[in-house]
């Protein structure tokens, strides 16, 4: 699955994702599903890399909140272009808990959204099925303009 990052596809990606039962590496950048990363949690502490958290799009994120702190990427999951949740999941990370690192979504997602995801405070996308990086780098510079604030404006007054 390609990985796009600031409207281009990444073919270097760093991050390796865990499976559910898999053992945690001593080193390397890795994405570990939310549930291994509570059950090994001293493990990690010690991991040398970069942790990335795989989080589910049921689970309330501000009930780990302080696991989502150390998390140098957070990957929410979009199973279906028509399920809104991980929408939900990012603006309260952003605006709610204030995360500030890299935020990636994985999943079901359609160039039309590419501009929405945006605007809740995705930073790359890991899209599933069809892929075309002209219609991605296009849809999600898209919309320039829109009636609500959204994650990178309040960015950008910041220091107002």
């Amino acid at each position: 699955m390609p990985i796009i990052k600031d409207g281009n596809p990444v073919s270097d990606d760093p991050w390796v994702l865990l499976e559910e039962d898999g053992d945690v590496p001593s080193s390397g950048d890795i994405i570990v599903p939310l549930e291994l990363a509570q059950e090994k949690r001293e493990r990690l502490s010690n991991h040398a890399g970069r942790l990335g958290l795989l989080v589910p799009n049921d689970v309330d994120v501000e009930d780990y909140a302080d696991l989502i702190g150390k998390a140098e990427l957070v990957v929410l999951q979009l199973p279906a272009f028509t399920d809104g949740r991980a929408y939900s999941q990012a603006r309260i990370l952003r605006d709610v808990l204030g995360y500030e690192k890299e935020l990636r979504v994985k999943g079901d997602a359609l160039p039309d959204q590419a501009a929405y995801l945006k605007r809740c405070g995705f930073d790359s996308f890991d899209i599933e099925g069809d892929f075309n990086a002209d219609i991605w780098q296009r849809a999600s510079s898209h919309m320039s303009k829109s009636y609500q604030r959204n994650y990178r404006d309040k960015l950008a007054h910041r220091s107002l």
